[in-house]
């Protein structure tokens, strides 16, 4: 079993651009193979820049872009350069240098000259320096084997994709690059969905959750945020439970899905985004000349997402912690907690510790609503 920690011992590297040079440098017979890690949501590899590391980086093909930190592209000693502006989640713009590793090597014998990465200042992750974007799955035909945990990527072509379904899936060509796109299915909904390691589940943007009918159901939900790359606190979202998600002849069950709040800007004009938790159950493979995406069944068990117990979101407003959603049928509205009300006791902070927790947890609250005072209390748990 290979945990981050070995991943990072083992000395492996890759590299990724905007998007990938079409001439590589490879001193291994094909297919080039590196393991690669599924860990707490993410895809894990390491890479070494300049002859410096390794380093922890999250495989993100939802991006068309490779970012890093910019405290750690300084600290490495990257050359900076001007790049474009990127837009985030709700369509907030981050302006940052971006840098370039003159080097990016693979110990299984690939490796890249003058990559490219978009500098952002706000990680995806604590423990990443950065993330290697669609390039490294569309621009050679390549297979993520998260059974075996390996990334593979024939340099000059795989011979053939016997055994392998193909989903009703295109590239689609971005400037700097191109990402994967596939037709789905959310119960009644059809839409385009980017095929997105970056993401943890599933989600809609603000457009297709107006198309659904789901927002305005009355389906039960926890309010959250739906955040990505680029700076800004992102926008309104909640989570829903789907009754059936299809992709081709793939069906999965009962999966979590995440709204965009109607009319919150989206960048692409795709529907929404599939992610790791349904992608790390099949086994995927890129056909680049066809532009086509190839799956199968890998056994993997379904990872089990979750979602905030209390049903609560609260915002700071003119000093004063209020709440801004409460979700239906949520541990919460049963105790008769309201949008506007506000919450007593504490800053921000404070009362984010105190509605947030496991199952079993008791909440108690001083809630202000219309000049007076109650006390609310309620215990965490899934209601659905």
């Amino acid at each position: 079993m290979i945990d981050r920690r070995n991943l990072l011992g083992s000395g492996l590297a890759l590299a990724a651009a905007t998007g990938f040079p079409r001439r590589a440098f490879a001193d291994a017979d094909p297919p080039v193979t590196n393991p690669i890690l599924v860990d707490k949501g993410r895809v894990w590899i390491s890479a070494t820049l300049n002859g410096k590391g390794p380093y922890p980086f999250i495989v993100d093909t939802g991006a068309v872009l490779s970012i890093i930190d910019i405290d750690f592209a300084k600290k490495a000693g990257l050359s900076a350069t001007t790049g474009r502006p990127i837009a985030g989640v709700g369509g907030k713009v981050a302006y940052h240098s971006w840098y370039i590793a003159k080097e990016v090597r693979l110990t299984s014998g690939i490796r890249f000259q003058n990559t490219l990465f978009a500098g952002i200042a706000k990680r995806l992750s604590a423990e990443a320096v950065g993330t290697f974007g669609a390039g490294l799955f569309t621009t050679y035909d390549s297979d993520f084997d998260f059974a075996k945990g390996e990334w593979r990527a024939w340099i000059d072509g795989r011979p053939n994709f016997d055994g392998l379904t193909r989903l009703p899936s295109r590239f689609l060509r971005e400037r700097g690059g191109q990402r994967l796109v596939v037709e789905a299915s959310i119960d009644d909904f059809a839409g385009d969905f980017l095929i997105d390691t970056g993401a943890p589940g599933l989600s809609l943007t603000g457009r297709a959750a107006d198309k659904s009918g789901l927002w305005d159901s009355d389906k039960p939900y926890a309010p959250t945020r739906a955040q990505g790359i680029g700076d800004g606190d992102g926008i309104p979202a909640r989570i829903y439970r789907a009754g059936r998600l299809k992709m081709g002849r793939f069906v999965f069950e009962n999966s979590l899905v995440k709204l965009n709040e109607p009319g919150t800007r989206s960048v692409g004009w795709q529907d929404g985004i599939i992610g790791l938790s349904t992608l790390s159950l099949l086994n995927l493979s890129t056909d680049v000349s066809e532009g086509a995406l190839y799956a199968t069944p890998n056994g993997r068990a379904e990872p089990k997402l979750g979602y905030p117990l209390s049903g609560l979101w609260i915002d700071e407003a003119k000093g004063h912690v209020v709440v801004s959603d409460v979700g239906i049928g949520s541990p919460a509205a049963q105790a008769g907690v309201r949008k506007g009300d506000v919450l007593r006791g504490g800053d921000l902070q404070a009362m984010i510790r105190a509605i947030t927790g496991g199952p079993g947890k008791e909440v108690s609250l001083k809630i202000e609503r219309g000049g007076a005072q109650q006390d609310m209390r309620y215990t965490l748990k899934p209601w659905f």
